[in-house]
């Protein structure tokens, strides 16, 4: 062992005088770090605690980086989860159980290591954890310690993780439905927990196929809303989805039902809106107030009856949207001018941002009026 270090000068990231030494990975301590200022040491690290800025921005007067002398696959796993970069790095250049327990379940190995850092241990209590059998790992960090749940982790593909998704890796897989799923889809990737979190109900058989490794976030707002609408129309009647196994089945199911319902509410179409109107107005209370003030060329609907109305005049699934709108979630406005439009606003941790745009028959808006609606929405929060 070698007890070379590298040095990094942070005075300018930070603002004030401060330096860094780290330990080189095939040094005896891999990756200890010391801080210094001018008058002297500030600050030693102990054993998962990162020196407060991320392993990949580390870089010394040179330009080498501290995560280009790490082995291939210790960034690899790193790289998983940007907001613990440091002490995956770090706990990997412990032993070669944890390089093992890292290539090969890198979801188990982040999630030890998070438990270890959580509970403030010592390198030599998180070896003696990791020398204990996969399923005592799931045990301690709060998971059910069975030998199908092991094998399940272990086949998880990983993208890049934020802090917050633990949790919800953890809420997934406490869920006996959610993990009845996943256990028989044959490429399980994270964002089949992301989509199950994020629809929760209803599951089907092929839900999982609507997903992959290349799905977007993007991608995944458009499922979300895909399946509301579709289940909405429906009349909540979770059957329309229990043959979808693709995006594809799914818009055509969506589109079919779109014709139906529309052309229900065209049939006697005022009378009949009228009436359905009241029977909303009896099912969920008033209609809500508006979340952001009208602009000019930009009005909210005030009724069940428009709600219905701008539906059956755009030819899209607006109308059944009744649900979202009583529960606060969403809220529907009219474009008049510069273009005919239905903007949706939905209610993100108690802020309204910008859902979808469309044009009749769910055509898009041009980008210059789409740029025009998000700075009204960004304003309005803002004010």
């Amino acid at each position: 062992m070698t007890c070379t270090t590298a040095v990094y000068d942070l005075s300018q990231i930070l603002h004030y005088p401060i330096r860094v030494e780290v330990n080189s990975w095939d040094s005896r301590h891999p990756l200890h770090w010391v801080s210094y200022n001018d008058e002297g040491q500030i600050a030693e690290g102990q054993f998962l605690e990162p020196p407060g800025l991320p392993l990949f921005t580390l870089e010394d007067d040179a330009g080498r980086r501290l995560c280009d002398a790490l082995p291939e696959s210790v960034s690899a796993v790193a790289a998983l989860m940007p907001a613990m970069d440091f002490e995956l790095a770090q706990a990997c250049a412990t032993s070669e159980a944890a390089r093992e327990l890292a290539n090969d379940a890198p979801l188990l190995f982040i999630l030890a290591v998070d438990h270890a850092r959580n509970q403030s241990w010592s390198l030599e209590a998180f070896n003696a954890f990791l020398a204990g059998k996969r399923s005592d790992i799931l045990k301690a960090v709060g998971l059910p310690g069975s030998r199908s749940l092991v094998r399940l982790v272990r086949r998880l593909a990983l993208s890049s993780l934020l802090p917050w998704e633990l949790e919800d890796i953890h809420t997934a897989l406490q869920n006996p439905e959610y993990v009845g799923l996943m256990r028989h889809h044959p490429h399980l990737h994270l964002n089949h927990i992301r989509l199950l979190n994020r629809i929760r109900r209803p599951l089907w058989p092929g839900l999982l196929n609507l997903a992959d490794e290349h799905t977007s976030a993007v991608d995944m707002s458009w499922l979300c809303r895909m399946i509301r609408d579709t289940l909405a129309m429906a009349g909540r009647n979770e059957q329309v989805l229990a043959g979808i196994h693709s995006r594809e089945a799914l818009q055509a199911q969506h589109d079919r039902l779109v014709e139906r319902f529309n052309r229900a509410n065209s049939r006697n179409s005022e009378e009949k809106r009228q009436d359905l109107a009241k029977e909303l107005s009896e099912e969920h209370g008033d209609y809500p107030k508006p979340p952001l003030a009208p602009i000019e060329g930009i009005e909210p609907l005030r009724s069940w009856l428009e709600l219905l109305e701008e539906g059956a005049s755009m030819r899209h699934c607006v109308g059944s949207y009744d649900v979202p709108v009583a529960l606060g979630e969403v809220y529907i406005y009219r474009m008049v001018h510069p273009e005919r439009l239905t903007i949706s606003l939905e209610c993100h941790n108690k802020t309204w941002v910008l859902g979808e745009v469309r044009g009749v028959c769910n055509s898009s808006p041009s980008e210059g009026t789409l740029d025009w609606i998000r700075r009204w929405v960004n304003i309005d929060r803002k004010s």
